[in-house]
């Protein structure tokens, strides 16, 4: 039975609209070989703390959302700056700028913070 794959634009543009939406101001991709989970964190004295899970999908499935992000991320890192953009069709604001943070905690686990 074959997968379908997420559409990485249609994806991003509604992860950053629901996070910008509900003030989160971190979304969290942990990921191993089998599944990649995306989270929302909100860490605020204003609208208080909150942890969300938003998503989990097969990684062969969820690569094209994946290779977006890395690709803004190697565009900046070469550009030498802290902060990446990527740009969607469906984004009022037609592009959401972030910082991001990659650990590995080894065995093929690792985390991507991305603080917007």
């Amino acid at each position: 039975m074959a997968k379908e794959k997420f559409d990485a634009g249609a994806f991003l543009s509604s992860l950053f609209h629901y996070a910008h939406d509900f003030n989160y101001n971190h979304i969290v991709f942990e990921a191993n070989r089998y599944k990649i989970s995306v989270n929302l964190v909100r860490k605020s004295a204003t609208y208080g703390n909150a942890d969300m899970f938003y998503v989990s999908a097969d990684t062969k499935a969820f690569a094209p959302v994946m290779s977006a992000i890395n690709a803004a991320i190697e565009v900046a890192e070469l550009a030498g700056k802290q902060q990446a953009s990527v740009a969607t069709p469906a984004l009022e604001r037609e592009t959401q700028v972030f910082q991001f943070r990659l650990r590995e905690f080894g065995n093929g686990k690792y985390s991507l913070d991305l603080s917007i």
